[in-house]
């Protein structure tokens, strides 16, 4: 796959868990505002499925079925988007508590422990942007700075 349809699709991905349009969709809780950690009020997750593409929305979503066990994810991520597409990846749209600097640097050194080798890091408009390599994988993190924390977005092509 060219750099050029990777980036392509790092994009796509990216944009996908705010999209809401057409497909089959499942909502629980309220509408109101998002609940407090650890509340028992419930919370708002909306589901679609269209075309075999999953995708979550809500607060504090776990992993997607399926997302690969040897790509970290920063310890307290609030997981806010997920999407799940067959046989082409996964994206996550994050909160991190911490800064660029410090989400970067967790991600460089787990993603090597974890047997990825990093392609590129560098500054990517106000934000930080790491990409990784692993047997034929790509995973991307942009990271953009969110006053205290730091708004995170993971792309997985398989």
């Amino acid at each position: 796959m060219t750099r050029w349809m990777k980036a392509a699709l790092t994009l796509a991905f990216t944009a996908l868990p705010l999209a809401a349009c057409g497909g089959e969709t499942t909502g629980t809780g309220s509408a109101a505002s998002p609940p407090e950690p650890d509340s028992a009020e419930p919370q708002v997750v909306m589901e679609q499925d269209i075309g075999g593409i999953r995708s979550q929305a809500g607060a504090n979503l776990d992993l997607p079925d399926g997302f690969p066990d040897d790509i970290a994810h920063y310890p307290g991520l609030n997981i806010y988007g997920a999407n799940a597409i067959p046989n082409m990846g996964f994206s996550l749209a994050a909160l991190a508590d911490g800064s660029v600097e410090e989400v970067a640097e967790y991600y460089a050194g787990e993603m090597a422990a974890l047997g990825w080798t990093e392609t590129a890091n560098g500054p990517s408009g106000p934000g930080q942007m790491l990409q990784f390599e692993k047997a034929g994988r790509t995973t991307s993190v942009n990271l953009i700075p969110n006053g205290e924390t730091t708004t995170v977005s993971v792309t997985a092509l398989n």
